[in-house]
């Protein structure tokens, strides 16, 4: 049982708050932690970049029980976001649990002498606020500190000499950055195509610099539906090869594979034609190759078709002097402002080295089912599971580590753990190869949380009907009721699916719009392949 056990929660983000809701809830002492001095992660103020917004729908980028009202945008801006956690926040009476200001310095193994409400030594964790400095002692300890931990900057030749702006697109957040200057950004996924589109509409001169492109998605399918009411569905995930499949997905990726390859190709013609996607920024290698890297641009795309935004297939090489860049290329060019939008790297530096390396090895994390480290089990991690729908893959992992501190959960010995979460870090570095060091999982949101609502003894389809089951977007409405199912387990009683039974009428007017796209697109290459004078192999 939870009763007096303490709980410290490392970080007050989105993981990190519905991980203090649910742990709260189960009976447990819960202080939560942040040097931040408000809660919201990357959403906070200081640290959204103008124009920011979510990739997902409202209807997915949601907790469970808590969604967005009906005024707010169908894809929520940052100050949305703000609001919406804001509502969390004050509707489950979290603020109490809250620290903000307090920087944690380290987390370590207490001394086993020490007594703890649970029995057994817990953890000593050294913190730094407004008081100055304390050790606190706790049973359990959560790392919630997201993997947005330190922006990676490249080492450009002779930077320092440049005279104008340079900084991380994290730290993009001030409005007139901007306004009249000449702005290069640096990358290519989300962030970057987001901060041009900001900059090409209030800057002077706004130049987007890439080595690679990156597949994006439009925001709204034919019909009008968000795009993830599709792409975030179980439908979507059985074009993708779990490491665990089904006979359906055995299938489909072995004498069906043509299947999913060709409604592939109709998705890459799809998001060609409905951004449409200028030739230069097409990738080389066909979805879902790269899927790892998907976004967002809708309004970048209306930025480059006005002529608000040049793009260069180059890098950055030098910066001799002044205002002045020099590519790889041998081109030069001039800038004000230059943001680079190139990711982030993961910090555990709080951790002690011996949990640390419990956690995670040469650089990628080592945690089964991507929670726990095997062999430090009062030591769970939430938010290393990044997908498709981050609020939804945290929440059912937060009930799943909570039954783990209840000792409700019937793990597998040690060794068979650190088995098996090697085979899934070995798989994912092959399938989401971008993505190597272990904590995303992207788009296998519904797989993953089937892995844990089967390690929980709870149902794992969702609906009573196979049409919704499958077709329907991935909403985390559909666990809504998942803490009264757990309550139920716990006293013998049987768990009842949620009976959601409506068709999902807009998801599959998308895929009927979408499957004219694909035959359409079929239609025309093979009149074009039928043309005279065209010469097939054979």
């Amino acid at each position: 049982m939870a009763g007096g056990k303490r709980v410290i929660v490392i970080g007050a983000g989105i993981a990190g708050l519905v991980t203090a809701k649910v742990l709260h809830e189960d009976g447990f002492d819960v202080t939560v932690l942040d040097q931040a001095p408000d809660y919201g992660g990357v959403w906070i103020e200081s640290r959204t970049y103008p124009g920011l917004r979510t990739n997902n729908s409202r209807h997915t980028y949601a907790f469970s029980d808590h969604p967005y009202p009906p005024s707010a945008p169908l894809f929520p801006a940052a100050p949305d976001v703000r609001a919406y956690l804001a509502s969390y926040v004050d509707r489950f009476d979290l603020e109490p649990l809250l620290r903000l200001g307090t920087e944690v310095l380290r987390v370590s193994r207490a001394d086993a002498r020490s007594e703890f409400a649970g029995g057994g030594a817990g953890f000593e964790v050294e913190v730094a606020g407004l008081g100055g400095r304390e050790t606190l002692r706790c049973d359990f300890v959560v790392v919630c500190a997201g993997v947005f931990s330190e922006p990676r900057m490249p080492v450009i030749d002779g930077i320092e000499r440049f005279d104008g702006a340079v900084l991380h697109s994290s730290a993009a957040s001030d409005p007139d950055l901007f306004a009249g200057k000449r702005v290069v950004v640096v990358g290519a996924g989300k962030s970057a195509l987001d901060c041009a589109a900001w900059a090409a509409e209030h800057s002077a001169d706004c130049t987007l610099v890439f080595r690679q492109p990156h597949w994006m998605v439009p925001r709204y399918l034919p019909g009008g539906s968000p795009a993830d009411t599709l792409l975030v569905s179980r439908f979507g995930e059985l074009l993708l090869p779990y490491h665990t499949m089904n006979r359906v997905e055995r299938f489909l990726h072995g004498p069906g594979r043509i299947v999913p390859r060709l409604l592939w190709l109709f998705v890459g013609f799809a998001c060609r034609m409905l951004l449409p996607i200028p030739r230069i920024l097409v990738p080389e290698r066909r979805l879902p190759t790269g899927i790892e890297n998907v976004g967002l641009g809708h309004e970048f795309f209306r930025m480059v078709q006005r002529g608000r935004v040049r793009l260069r297939h180059d890098a950055i090489a030098a910066a001799p002097g002044g205002s002045e860049l020099v590519l790889a290329s041998g081109a030069r060019m001039e800038a004000d402002v230059l943001v680079f939008a190139t990711g982030w790297r993961q910090s555990l530096s709080f951790l002690s080295p011996e949990l640390e390396a419990a956690a995670r090895t040469d650089g990628s994390f080592r945690l089964y089912r991507h929670i726990l480290p095997p062999t430090e089990q009062r030591l769970g991690f939430i938010g290393y599971a990044s997908s498709t729908a981050c609020q939804l893959s945290a929440e059912i992992s937060a009930h799943w580590l909570s039954q783990t501190f209840r000792g409700e959960l019937d793990l597998p010995p040690v060794p068979d753990m650190q088995r098996e979460t090697l085979r899934v870090a070995t798989w994912l570095a092959k399938v989401l190869p971008a993505r190597s060091e272990g904590y995303f999982l992207g788009p296998y949101l519904s797989h993953h949380i089937d892995d844990l609502m089967r390690d929980m003894r709870l149902p794992t389809h969702r609906t009573t009907n196979i049409l919704t089951e499958y077709l329907d977007g991935f909403f985390p409405t559909r666990y809504a009721d998942l803490p009264a199912e757990r309550r139920l387990a716990r006293e013998g009683a049987a768990p009842q699916p949620n009976p959601r039974r409506r068709i999902a009428t807009r998801t599959l007017a998308a895929a009927a719009a979408l499957a004219g796209i694909a035959g359409a697109y079929t239609l025309v290459r093979r009149r074009r392949s039928l043309r005279p004078g065209r010469v097939s192999g054979g």
